[in-house]
C-alpha cells in the first residue's frame, strides 16, 4: 500500500525515526537547501505551508470517476468518501460537514485531473478586520490568521468567492484511493479563473532576496558541520534506540515526545547537558504514571521492571543520549538559518490573534521536497507552541 500524505515530519525529527538513515538524510536536505540558496542549480523544491485546515481530498474517484471529497479518512479501511451531500450527512456532522458540502458544491468545478489534497482556508468564515491600519480581508482556518487588504485585486477576488483553498499534493495509481501514490507540488495555474473559488499556489519562488551571501554560507555551514559532528557520535546509538523499549514506551518516539514537551511550554531548550538530564526524570515519571494505573500486581511487575532497565539502559548510555540531544539541537539550529532565509520573502500576511489585537508572525513553515522525499521546515517554537493553544475555527 503506497503511504498518503497525511503527516509530514520535522526536518530534526528524522533521526528518531529512521535512526543514522535519517540523519544521513537530514544533513542531505540541509546541504541541498543550501545549494538552492547559493546557486541556481539545485534540484531542491520547496513550498510554502499553508496552516489550512481541515485537510481535503478531492477529485475523480480512482475506481468510478466520480467527483467525491473527504478529510484524511478517505485513506482509511473503511473510507470516508463523500459524492454528495447525504453522504456528507452520514459520515460527518456540525461545522466540518457544512464546509465539506461546501467543497463539494464549489470545488467539483475545478478541472481537476486524478485526485488532489490541500487544505480549507475558507469558506463563509471570513471577516473584514481593521489590520495594521488596513481594511483588509481576514481569514484564520487554524492557528494563523491570514491578511490581504480589501481593495487590492486579490482582496476583491476573496472578498466575492464562496470558498479558498491551496492544494500541495497530487495522487496516481490505484485501483483504490488508499493504493495511490503521493507527489508533491500542484500546479494550480488552470484553476484560477473558476468563479466562487480561490486556489492559492504553495510553490516558493526562490528570489534573488533570498539567497546567501557568503558570510550567510559560512554561517550554515559551520552549523551543517557541527551537526555532523554530533551525528557521527550519536549514529550507532540512533539505530539502537529504534529497537529499545516496549509498545508505547518505544525510546525513540519517548523522546520525539520529551523534545515536544519543551515546545508545548514555550521553552527553548537549554543546554544539551540539561536536556539529557531531563530525559531521566521524564521516563521515570511516565513509567511512573502507567505503573499506578495497573490493577493486576502481575501487570504492575511488568512496568516496574520495564522502569528498571530502562533506567538502567539510561544511565549507562549517557554519552550516545548526550550526542542524540545535541544532533537534534544541531539539526534544529542549521534549519532555523534556512527558515530565516525564506521568510524574507513576504507574501500574504500573515498574524496571530491575541487578546490585545493581532500580532505579526511569520507563515507557517516550508516543505522541502527532494528526490520524492519531504520533510517540514518550521519554527516549532512560534507556531507549533500556538498550534497548541490557539482557539481553532472549526471542530
Amino acid at each position: 500500500m503506497a503511504k498518503q500524505n497525511t503527516h509530514l515530519e520535522h526536518l530534526e525529527d528524522d533521526i528518531l525515526n529512521q535512526g543514522s538513515r535519517g540523519g544521513f538524510n537530514a544533513i542531505k536536505f540541509l546541504n541541498e537547501l543550501g545549494v538552492m540558496l547559493s546557486e541556481p542549480r539545485s534540484t531542491m523544491r520547496v513550498t510554502t505551508k499553508w496552516d489550512g485546515a481541515p485537510a481535503i481530498i478531492c477529485g475523480k474517484h480512482p475506481e468510478t470517476g466520480d467527483f467525491f471529497v473527504g478529510t484524511k479518512g478517505v485513506f482509511a479501511k473503511l473510507p470516508k468518501i463523500c459524492m454528495n451531500d447525504g453522504d456528507v450527512d452520514v459520515l460527518y456532522s456540525g461545522e466540518l460537514a457544512n464546509k465539506l458540502k461546501d467543497c463539494l458544491k464549489y470545488l467539483s468545478k475545478l478541472p481537476i485531473k486524478g485526485v488532489l489534497q490541500g487544505d480549507l482556508l475558507f469558506t463563509d468564515d471570513k471577516v473584514t478586520r481593521n489590520v495594521g491600519g488596513q481594511q483588509s480581508i481576514t481569514f484564520q482556518p487554524n492557528t494563523i490568521t491570514y491578511a490581504v487588504p480589501k481593495d487590492t485585486d486579490l482582496g476583491k477576488k476573496i472578498a466575492r468567492s464562496k470558498i479558498g483553498i491551496v492544494f500541495h499534493t497530487s495522487y496516481s495509481g490505484g485501483p483504490e484511493l488508499r493504493d495511490m501514490t503521493p507527489s508533491f507540488g500542484v500546479d494550480v495555474s488552470k484553476m484560477q479563473n473558476v468563479p466562487g473559488v480561490v486556489v492559492f499556489s504553495s510553490d516558493f519562488n526562490v528570489k534573488d532576496a533570498t539567497m546567501f551571501t557568503p558570510q550567510d554560507m559560512t554561517r550554515y555551514k559551520s552549523a551543517i558541520k557541527k551537526a555532523e559532528g554530533s551525528l557521527k557520535q550519536a549514529s550507532k546509538f540512533l539505530d539502537i534506540l529504534q529497537t529499545t523499549g516496549d509498545g508505547k514506551f518505544m525510546l525513540a518516539p519517548m523522546f520525539k515526545i520529551y523534545f515536544n514537551t519543551y515546545i508545548r511550554q514555550g521553552k527553548t531548550f537549554p543546554s544539551a547537558a540539561q536536556v539529557t538530564k531531563g530525559f531521566t526524570d521524564f521516563y521515570t515519571t511516565a513509567l511512573d504514571k502507567e505503573i499506578s494505573l495497573k490493577k493486576q500486581e502481575s501487570t504492575k511487575k511488568k512496568y516496574i521492571k520495564m522502569k528498571e532497565d530502562g533506567l538502567k539502559f539510561i544511565k549507562a548510555n549517557s554519552k550516545p543520549i548526550y550526542m542524540t540531544v545535541a544532533s537534534y539541537m544541531n539539526l534544529t539550529a542549521a534549519k532555523t538559518i534556512v527558515i530565516r532565509q525564506l521568510e524574507k520573502v513576504k507574501g500574504i500576511g500573515t498574524y496571530i490573534r491575541t487578546d490585545n489585537g493581532f500580532r505579526v508572525t511569520a507563515p507557517e513553515g516550508f516543505v522541502a521536497i527532494r528526490s520524492g522525499n519531504a520533510l517540514k521546515l518550521v519554527d516549532r517554537l512560534e507556531f507549533s507552541r500556538a498550534n497548541f493553544t490557539v482557539e481553532k475555527n472549526w471542530g
